[in-house]
């Protein structure tokens, strides 16, 4: 009986530790939102904002780029070259605060901009909120 509540407590242990392991690549402490979109591909999407909080949704979609995915399930507000200026309705301007909105590709930072990634089913992205 012992030994049984010592396994049950180290394995509560081990549990929470791996819940509050973050990083941009995993839902952590995510509020959970409602999917968004239709289509044949799904994609989770993390979002941090300035507070800290984040989110998590599952975006569907049969759109090419996540740019498109994104704009279509009106997430994101974007340039034409896919830098992103606006997430769920909260912006980010470089020029006036330094804050911007670091876009992440299954937990490593992108080297390119949101319509330049081609959505691939399963696949983990992370919008976020920085400053320089």
């Amino acid at each position: 009986m012992k030994r049984t509540i010592i396994a049950i407590l180290l394995a509560a242990v081990v549990i929470t530790a791996f819940a509050a392991c973050g990083g941009n690549d995993a839902p952590g402490n995510a509020t959970v939102l409602p999917p968004v979109g239709e289509g044949g591909v799904a994609i989770t999407l993390l979002v941090t904002m300035p507070d800290g909080t984040r989110t998590s949704r599952q975006v569907r979609t049969d759109r090419e780029t996540l740019g498109q995915a994104l704009r279509e399930a009106n997430i994101i507000v974007c340039d034409e070259a896919g830098f992103v200026f606006s997430v769920d309705g909260v912006e980010a301007d470089y020029n006036v605060d330094q804050s911007y909105w670091a876009f992440y590709i299954g937990g490593e930072y992108a080297t390119h901009g949101v319509d330049d990634e081609i959505v691939a089913d399963g696949n983990t992205y992370a919008l976020e909120y920085a400053k320089g």
